[in-house]
């Protein structure tokens, strides 16, 4: 074999090496996992917290469950809504006020009097004169009673300030335990409406 091809040869072998090098790797990479890239200006995911719902109210043995509403605050009065619901099989009949305590927020009764009428407090037109009368709730009906109170602090050692109620739907009947910030002051006292139909 002449030198020239020989040359051509030699010439043509390197070629070949340089051309494959780096197409193959001597340790391929390790498998990557699967990861999803959200595109730029796809929308993220939302980080506001989804709400817990309120536990709805305990149904007790009588059949009666016992919730209380939003306060209504103007001019230092505060009024709320209490709200009987009939959650057994047969009419419960109520014929008076609800019985209610002020608790702490260790759920200690405060030395607060919660009297029977809105009178006790505040002229109320819409509870104005109202007097308790027999009223039958039937299954899945509502009854409702307004609890007012004013704001009023004139010695700051004897402010009473409660963060539940525990209420009855009369005396001597299951308690029901409510979260309710109240703020009496030191006027020492709280009125409530009779049952009226809900």
């Amino acid at each position: 074999m002449s030198a020239r091809r020989l040359t051509t040869v030699a010439v043509t072998v390197a070629v070949a090496a340089l051309a494959g090098c780096g197409t193959t790797p001597a340790h391929p990479p390790a498998a990557r996992p699967d990861v999803s890239i959200p595109a730029i200006g796809s929308a993220s995911p939302s980080l506001t917290p989804t709400p817990v719902p309120a536990p709805a109210p305990t149904c007790d043995a009588a059949g009666v469950a016992l919730s209380v509403g939003e306060v209504d605050a103007a001019m230092g009065l505060r009024a709320v809504g209490v709200t009987l619901r009939n959650c057994g099989t047969t009419v419960y009949t109520l014929n008076g006020y609800p019985d209610i305590a002020v608790l702490d927020a260790e759920q200690r009764p405060l030395d607060v009097a919660v009297l029977d009428g809105t009178a006790n407090v505040a002229t109320i037109e819409r509870y104005d004169g109202v007097r308790p009368k027999r009223l039958d709730v039937p299954p899945g009906g509502t009854a409702v009673a307004v609890l007012v109170w004013r704001n009023l602090t004139t010695d700051a050692a004897t402010v009473a300030k409660g963060e539940y109620i525990s209420v009855a739907a009369a005396p001597g009947q299951a308690r029901h335990t409510l979260t309710l910030s109240t703020d009496p002051g030191n006027t020492g006292k709280m009125g409530v409406s009779p049952w009226v139909a809900g």
